[in-house]
Order: C-alpha cells, then sequence, then structure tokens
C-alpha cells in the first residue's frame, strides 16, 4: 500500500493483533516484489484492489485482503447484524472470526433463539464477555458449542478505561452458582468499601466496589459535582493517599476467596421493609428451565414487582420454580412474556424499554 491514513491504519491492527508487518512500497517492479514476498513467505498481505494485479505479477497465492473491507468490517462486527442472530453467525463463520469481545446480552442474543443449533463459529479460540451477569446456562451453550475455546468474564467500568478484572473460566458452572469476577489487571487495584468508607476484608459481606490504578479518569468533563462524589482521594495503603472511583456496583468475597458481583446501587430497591437486590430475583428466573433471559423492575405506582422474560416456560411454572428459590417478598407479582429482548447502546438489556411499557399501562 501507499503511505495513508488508512496504512496507518491497517499498520495498527496488525499491531494488535500481535502479529508484525513489512511495508512494501508497490511502485517497486513484480521481481523485486516477488524476492521480498519469498523472503518473508506472509500468511497474509492487505492491500488496494488497484494492485492487485501487482501480486498476481510476483506469483503471491496466499490470502489477501483489501483494505477497504478490513477496515469497515474487520474485529467490528456491524451493529444491524446483532438483529438475526441467523445473519450474525454467517457473518461470523465466513469472516472466521477468532475472538469475540462481547456484552453478554449480545451472547445470550444468539444462545437464547437456539442459534448456536442452527451454525457454530468454529473458528473461534476465545470469547470475553462484560457489562452485565452471563447467566450460566447461556454460558454452558457456548462452551458446549466451543469446547476447545477460552471463556473470559470481564469486569471495569468506563471509568477505569475499560475493564479492570478479569476471570478466566476453566470449567462449566452449575444453575445455582456464581461466577467471580476475577482479579485486578496490572496496574490497577480493585475493593470494596461500606457505607462508611470503611475497607470490606471479611467474606459474604457487600459493599460497593471501588477501582484504582494508572488508567483511572479524570472525572467527567463540565461536571464536577458528580466527579467529586464519584471519585474520592483514599489512603488505601496506610498514610498513602490515592484516587479511586466508587462504581456503584456492588460485590463480595465468596468462600472461595473469589470477589463477585452482586448488582447495581441503584437496581436495589426497598419493598415491604426488605432491601432487594432486582438482579438476584433476574438469576433466580433465568435459572429455570425454558426461560433464556429475564428483567425485573419496580411497579413503583402500584407498588409491585414486574418481571419480563423470554422463553416457553408457563407463568404459573415460574412462580411455582421462585417460591422454592427466594424469598415470597422477592416474587415478582406479575410476570410477562415478551418475544422482544432490545439492548440499549452499550450492548446491555434496555431496562428503559421495558420501564416504558410499564408506564405505558399506568397511563392506561
Amino acid at each position: 500500500m501507499e503511505k495513508s491514513a488508512k496504512t496507518l491504519s491497517v499498520m495498527f491492527g496488525v499491531v494488535y493483533a500481535g502479529c508484525f508487518y513489512v511495508m512494501i512500497d508497490p511502485s517497486q517492479p513484480a521481481e523485486r516484489l516477488q524476492q521480498i514476498l519469498s523472503v518473508l513467505n506472509p500468511e497474509l498481505v492487505i492491500t488496494k484492489s488497484e494492485f492487485m494485479g501487482l501480486l498476481k505479477e510476483a506469483d503471491y497465492e496466499k490470502e489477501i485482503y483489501l483494505a477497504d473491507e478490513v477496515i469497515h468490517t474487520g474485529m467490528l462486527v456491524p451493529k444491524k447484524l446483532f438483529c438475526s442472530p441467523a445473519i450474525l453467525l454467517d457473518y461470523l463463520c465466513d469472516k472466521k472470526v477468532t475472538n469475540l469481545t462481547w456484552a453478554v446480552s449480545a451472547l445470550t442474543l444468539i444462545s437464547s433463539l437456539k442459534g448456536l443449533s442452527y451454525k457454530v463459529p468454529k473458528d473461534v479460540k476465545r470469547v470475553m464477555f462484560s457489562g452485565e451477569v452471563m447467566p450460566v446456562k447461556q454460558l454452558r451453550l457456548w462452551q458446549e458449542a466451543l469446547p476447545e475455546a477460552k471463556f473470559v468474564n470481564l469486569y471495569g467500568p468506563s471509568e477505569i478505561t475499560c475493564n479492570c478484572t478479569y476471570f478466566n473460566i476453566e470449567r462449566m458452572y452449575e444453575d445455582n452458582e456464581k461466577i467471580p469476577i476475577g482479579k485486578a489487571f496490572p496496574g490497577r487495584e480493585v475493593f470494596l468499601m461500606d457505607d462508611n468508607n470503611s475497607i470490606i476484608n471479611e467474606r459474604d459481606k457487600v459493599g460497593e466496589i471501588c477501582v484504582t490504578g494508572e488508567s483511572l479518569s479524570e472525572g467527567y468533563y463540565n461536571n464536577p459535582k458528580e466527579t467529586e462524589k464519584r471519585f474520592i482521594m483514599y489512603p488505601l495503603h496506610n498514610d498513602e493517599v490515592v484516587r479511586c472511583y466508587r462504581t456503584g456496583d456492588l460485590g463480595y468475597y465468596g468462600e472461595d476467596g473469589g470477589l463477585y458481583f452482586s448488582g447495581r446501587c441503584d437496581f436495589q430497591i426497598k419493598h415491604m421493609g426488605h432491601r432487594i437486590e432486582l438482579e438476584e430475583i433476574e438469576r433466580a428466573i433465568n435459572r429455570i428451565d425454558e426461560v433464556d433471559k429475564s428483567v425485573c423492575l419496580m411497579d413503583y405506582k402500584h407498588n409491585y414487582l414486574v418481571a419480563f422474560y423470554q422463553g416457553n416456560a408457563m407463568t404459573e411454572d415460574i412462580h411455582r420454580e421462585l417460591k422454592r428459590s427466594i424469598p415470597a417478598y422477592m416474587i415478582p407479582r406479575k410476570l410477562v412474556q415478551t418475544e422482544v429482548f432490545p439492548l440499549n447502546k452499550n450492548g446491555k438489556t434496555d431496562r428503559k424499554y421495558f420501564m416504558d411499557i410499564i408506564d405505558k399501562r399506568k397511563r392506561a
């Protein structure tokens, strides 16, 4: 390729992929090109369509990518494909995608709609997911489809740019188990803090997840009030004061010593005198056979819990199973079966979509 901003993009892409590149000037004669390629013996040449003739003259017969196509589509899947699992799987297979770094909802979109029964992207070697808690039932479907692939649970808010912990999944988990969010990446620290700004070290005690480290944001642009609230100075190591971010996420240390995500502070509600984690209800619903995914919300006008779910389970079966797994005050009064489970711009379940449904029912 010739020197250009597009060429620079290709160079960075090669480096980020963990490979190395050699830049070849297309103005050189075909014989010189042939000599260079015979020494390099590259697995792949990235070029532009107008230079395809040169490669043919140089007798290059291995794989060729066109830069325009690579830059337009490579490791970034077009958003419109996520509307159809079958087309999305066709794309992954055709492009021989090897790594998926997706939000949980994007992965479960495929597995919950039986997409892996249609086609398996066998070239995938690693699946990394974040953004929401992965239902172990859906994870098992991916593990069964890709038994040789590596699965990694990632955690981290944008304010730490962007993930701060990881957990390598080495086995299949049962429905009643949770996946740890793992240990901190180098250069970052993750800890729990209670409402009194004290560090939590005890097991099974829920606290707010806080993070600090070299990739921590400087704050919210033109929003000093929110910055002061979330970004705090804290004496983390004896007298050493460090700048930390309060994530608004809740977590706890399990009996195995691992760090587990326990929901959002803003998904924590007070109902019938009890403090309830809405995500705990969702996890209980998701464990039920014939339920693919769910979302639980509070109808504040009528003062009861509403859960929307996708799957073939009957509402009476869900109620019966929930009575066995969670307290009565946590069981949604209303269960709504739905075929549509939209994602927001961050690839997470669009809770606002379902809250709007509740609001419309109020007005009706």
